[in-house]
């Protein structure tokens, strides 16, 4: 993985734009490891696995993964983006996820990602977990603060931009070499060496680059345990935990999604301005 960055605004800027409109939080930091069934809890660090439902004595089967697909989600108001020029050519790339494009960042904390391949993993039987972990919270083998891991969309290749502010221009161009079917030399097979390239990535505040697949964005619940009030399963960062951040144990507040799903064609995304979305306070959401 490639990696730029300078301050620690990402996460923060990040993590609220996505939270904000499509209810799923990012992987952060991207590319750090993250598979259905895990267990750990996010700090300042990020994300952290500590064990997992099957190192508990949980039983949890995965539901048959969706098809895959190319997506793109973007900042609006503050990112523009428009077809690259092939450096070969001076031909206009189709715009789409595994299309070159150059984006035009204008203001602090906009950001781009791009997947291919992306398919979407969740448990299937979430009732199940929830009375295994409300019976394991009840021992006391299992932590306020642990988040479990219910869905993930997996992606590779994927590119993260953050900007930090003021003018910047990056130009992604997709990479993908082909390897001959064996016997038919005519026809191309896989792509392989398949990566994004950044060019003029120092401009902005963070650029990262995952060649290799991994976990993107995720979905979770942990123990939501108020004063006065049965222990219950929350998913974190929903709606009725924002409206009652005291009942979330020192860690809710940033996490979870909609049953909004990938689409399974490539679009482009506009993500609403980050001023405009109703958040519970401004900390920082790895803290939350």
């Amino acid at each position: 993985m490639k990696k730029t960055s300078k301050t620690k605004t990402i996460p923060d800027a990040f993590w609220n734009e996505v939270r904000g409109r499509h209810r799923r939080l990012p992987v952060w930091t991207p590319g750090t490891p993250m598979e259905l069934g895990d267990v750990g809890r996010f700090t300042t660090g990020g994300w952290t696995r500590f064990t997992t439902l099957a190192a508990l004595g949980v039983t949890a089967d995965a539901a048959e993964p969706g098809p895959p697909a190319d997506f793109e989600y973007a900042s609006n108001d503050g990112v523009r983006r428009t077809a690259a020029l092939s450096p070969a050519t001076v031909d206009a790339v189709v715009a789409s996820a595994r299309g070159d494009a150059t984006y035009h960042f204008e203001r602090a904390g906009t950001f781009v990602m791009r997947a291919t391949n992306a398919s979407l993993h969740r448990l299937d039987d979430l009732l199940a977990v929830e009375d295994a972990v409300l019976e394991l919270y009840r021992l006391k083998k299992w932590r306020k603060e642990w988040v479990v891991i219910t869905e993930v969309v997996t992606s590779g290749p994927s590119l993260v931009l953050v900007s930090a502010g003021g003018l910047a221009n990056v130009t992604v161009r997709f990479k993908a070499g082909t390897q001959v079917v064996p016997g038919v030399p005519e026809v191309a097979g896989a792509s392989v060496g398949a990566a994004f390239e950044v060019e003029n990535g120092d401009s902005i505040e963070g650029s990262y680059s995952v060649p290799g697949r991994t976990a993107l964005l995720w979905r979770g619940f942990h123990v939501v345990d108020p004063l006065l009030r049965a222990a219950r399963f929350a998913e974190r960062g929903s709606e009725e935990e924002d409206r009652d951040p005291g009942g979330s144990g020192g860690v809710g507040g940033a996490g979870g999604t909609t049953d909004l799903a990938p689409s399974q064609e490539p679009y482009w995304e506009e993500i609403e301005h980050l001023e405009d979305i109703a958040a519970p306070d401004e900390s920082s959401p790895a803290d939350q």
